[in-house]
């Protein structure tokens, strides 16, 4: 498995890459000639700022410290990053990371969005790709179980939570995520 990424090399490299990927595989048509500037503010204690650069629709460079005069800017408030990391937190317990270490296979999770498209979550155990289990769920009742307002046995009897392949590996994220 890979080393962990921070959000400084997240934004900085992997971003850019992805993005430019992403325009390559679909271009934006007409946009020869076009330089478009963002500037990203995560804002709080350690406020970090990253200018976004796209020119001609194909090459995107991200330069720290923002960008002169953006077209566009956008500042992430401390409370949405503090309230990620609320969600994250509970996660982290010994518990959790005994079933993660116990755990072997992969899960493919497709979470509804309002507006009928989905987003496509893929983990995989312990560099195991079998067994599988496709898991689509929408998004109101994947933060309901979340937050523990929703019983997850109960959603999938409900019909609202949609299962696809082993069904052993799917009873033992249970674990995982419940």
């Amino acid at each position: 498995m890979g080393e962990s990424v921070g959000i400084q090399e997240y934004i900085e490299s992997y971003v850019p890459g992805l993005v430019e990927k992403l325009l390559e595989e679909k271009p934006v048509p007409s946009m020869g000639g076009t330089t478009f500037t963002v500037q990203l503010t995560m804002g709080g204690e350690k406020s970090l700022t990253y200018g976004i650069t796209i020119v001609d629709g194909k090459k995107i460079t991200v330069t720290p410290g923002g960008v002169e005069k953006p077209m566009l800017s956008v500042t992430l408030p401390e409370e949405l990053i503090q309230r990620a990391f609320d969600l994250i937190t509970p996660w982290t317990t010994r518990q959790r990371y005994d079933a993660v270490c116990e755990t072997k296979g992969s899960l493919d999770l497709e979470v509804g969005m309002p507006g009928d498209w989905t987003v496509p979550l893929h983990l995989e155990f312990n560099d195991y790709a079998d067994p599988k289990v496709k898991i689509n769920i929408p998004l109101e009742d994947a933060a309901g179980i979340a937050t523990g307002k929703l019983n997850a046995p109960m959603t999938f009897m409900q019909g609202k939570i949609k299962l696809e392949g082993d069904m052993a590996f799917a009873l033992s994220l249970a674990r995982v995520l419940g």
